[in-house]
């Protein structure tokens, strides 16, 4: 089609004018027009459509100028990848053939090619975009409240990262408005996004990570059909969701909070005051206030951004795990937003090597570092850290990271250092090797009330109460006395409200609990997860279906019973009889020293530790999760 002469002339203005000017802004957008090389024209279009459109001609610059950072990564047999991740999250398992065939389509990711928007993005494409994207904010009540850099910023975005270039506002729009509409018609977009959240988390499939390779983002189509995979997965969901119906949402996300290869996403919402409300985009909806139930620890907290950033040089850095963050100039550090502006400062006496210390959490495989600062005249400066949390800091080496010093607690303003005393001892009871998550708490809480009542014959006439649970459980073994009476069977009800919820539940014909009284289910409706209760495995449980409901328990015979032991619904980190648990505190420049093993052989251990030490406590017989503490006011005290 040829381009007109009014259409050359407008080009040409903007272009003059652009290349006579020195803002940063016309700068890039130069640059920008000139990256796509003959795809310029179909950029010139947009520019030219809202020439008479002083706001969406804004909009358009926004999305033009920042676009040379944003490609798509054709990655060769992305599709069949997205059916074997339906099909192995489906059927729960990973076939070996399918296995092979993940890791031959992940050996061929180097061929993976960088198509860059400004190369092949069509001017319909950003038209649609823009003006569906107005349309969408214009239409909500609480658009009056945010910005037009806030639109900018979290609902005119085409893309998230580098999955690939699709139309996906409207089909979404389409889908997802008529369902806001009817949860909710007020003005609260907090409230509008807690009834889309806790609507749409009951659609989700489960995940699994039986995958070797995954696709780094899945498509917005794909995930609006299939409604699968990881956190990831959930969020890049979220965000295709709320901004499609005008709701300001970011993509927030936290690196190595266990290890080098762990990255959390979240959904962060702005509140009409300013404020940063966060979700996972699940059934537990979004509230305001922080999730507490999110115990990861957040020392530093990026956003994905449509947006370029200033970038970091990391010349000079030793560790290369810090590099993608550093030059990711895609990215940005918000963790002021969360925390406020703070400073964290160490001095630190002349080093050889590299003259840069390090602020590490200690993670599941070793030291896992989260920003780095240069040592000038014998101090470190780190700007905006999080607080209420434990860092250690260190140096790199040829031999790798290396600690120095004791770690310290910060709270925003002053360091708080942990130097063990050993001339002190104290005696310590420990009861968990993690801390204790709400998610957990309120399993623990399901078998508060519920009650247990024995009776010889299956009509309960006449009927005696065995036990009722009436103490806030918050252990993993519980084990009761029960009265001596002789009972066939058992007729266990939870309380009005809640669902009857175990993990484990024996009887024992023995004080010493070495004789167990088998028993059966008679209800044959029940379902074969209610085996779990006697299975021998804490993680394993069983759910009710209904709340207040009853299960019942057959003895096949007349029995007597002298205690009764019981494992609510739990995570397996309390501790666990039978396993061995070594103790370890950590000692400056030594780095961690054990104070023994032990083989529990209750539901608690008992240790001599130094005052004023972090402890680690480790279950060499199982298990992963492990989270360092210290010891005050009789109680483990966990810093993540």
């Amino acid at each position: 089609m040829q381009i007109s002469n009014i259409y050359r002339y407008f080009i040409f203005i903007i272009i003059a004018g652009l290349l006579s000017c020195s803002s940063e802004e016309d700068k890039r957008l130069v640059a920008a027009l000139k990256f796509a090389g003959d795809n310029h024209i179909e950029l010139e279009k947009v520019l030219t459509h809202y020439k008479d459109d002083t706001l969406k001609l804004k909009a358009a610059r926004f999305l033009i100028e920042n676009m040379p950072q944003h490609y798509s990564l054709e990655i060769l047999h992305a599709d069949e990848l997205e059916q074997l991740k339906i099909k192995t999250v489906r059927e729960n398992k990973l076939d070996q053939g399918d296995a092979y065939r993940i890791v031959e389509i992940q050996n061929k990711l180097s061929k993976a090619r960088k198509v860059y928007d400004c190369q092949v993005i069509k001017a319909d494409y950003l038209i649609e975009n823009i003006d569906f994207s107005f349309k969408v904010w214009q239409e909500r009540p609480w658009a009056k409240y945010y910005s037009f850099d806030d639109f900018c910023r979290m609902i005119l975005p085409y893309r998230i990262e580098h999955e690939p270039l699709a139309s996906w506002k409207k089909e979404y729009y389409e889908r997802f408005s008529p369902v806001l509409d009817s949860l909710y018609q007020g003005t609260d977009v907090i409230e509008a996004s807690n009834a889309l959240s806790a609507f749409l988390g009951k659609e989700w499939l489960p995940n699994n990570l039986l995958m070797p390779f995954e696709l780094p983002r899945y498509r917005a189509s794909f995930l609006l059909r299939e409604r699968l995979g990881g956190c990831k997965e959930v969020v890049d969901f979220a965000i295709y969701v709320l901004r499609s119906l005008g709701i300001p949402a970011n993509l927030d996300m936290l690196y190595f909070y266990y290890d080098l290869s762990f990255t959390h996403y979240w959904v962060s919402v702005k509140d009409t005051t300013g404020q940063l409300v966060t979700t996972d985009f699940d059934i537990k909806g979004i509230k305001r206030g922080r999730n507490d139930d999110d115990i990861r620890p957040k020392r530093k907290i990026y956003r994905q951004c449509y947006e370029e950033q200033s970038a970091s040089s990391a010349k000079g850095i030793g560790f290369r795990g810090l590099h993608k963050i550093i030059e990711n100039n895609l990215i940005q550090d918000v963790t002021a937003e969360y925390y406020g502006e703070n400073t964290l400062s160490i001095e630190i006496p002349h080093m050889e090597g590299e003259q840069n210390l390090y602020l590490c959490a200690f993670g599941r495989k070793g030291w896992v570092p989260q920003a780095v600062a240069p040592i000038e005249k014998g101090k470190a400066v780190f700007k905006n850290m999080g607080t209420g949390l434990l860092y250690f800091s260190a140096t790199y080496t040829k031999e790798g990271l290396k600690t120095t010093g004791n770690p310290f607690f910060f709270n925003g303003r002053a360091l708080h250092y942990y130097t063990p005393d050993t001339s002190q001892m104290q005696t310590v009871r420990l009861i968990r090797k993690t801390p204790l998550a709400t998610r957990i708490t309120a399993h623990l809480d399901n078998v508060l009330d519920v009650s247990m009542v024995c009776a010889r014959n299956a009509a309960f006439e006449p009927s005696l109460l065995l036990h009722k649970i009436t103490d806030t459980i918050r252990t993993n073994y519980n084990v009761v006395q029960i009265p001596d009476m002789k009972f066939r069977y058992v007729r266990c009800t939870a309380s009005p409200g809640k669902k009857l919820e175990f993990a484990e539940l024996a009887f024992y014909a023995d004080d010493k609990m070495e004789h167990e009284l088998p028993y059966l289910f008679p209800d044959k409706k029940l379902p074969a997860e209610v085996k779990n209760i006697k299975d021998n495995d804490p993680l394993t449980f069983y759910t009710a279906e209904e709340t207040g409901s009853s299960l019942l328990l057959d003895f096949s015979k007349e029995v007597t019973a002298k205690k009764l032991m019981f494992i609510p619904r739990n995570d397996d980190n309390f501790i666990r009889i039978g396993d061995e648990y070594e103790l370890f505190f950590f000692n400056g420049d030594k780095g961690w020293t054990s104070l023994g093993k032990q083989i529990a052989e209750t539901n608690y251990l008992l240790y001599n530790v130094p005052r004023n030490a972090v402890l680690w406590l480790r279950d060499l017989t199982r298990g992963q999760e492990e989270k360092l503490f210290i010891y005050k006011d009789g109680e483990q005290k966990f810093y993540l």
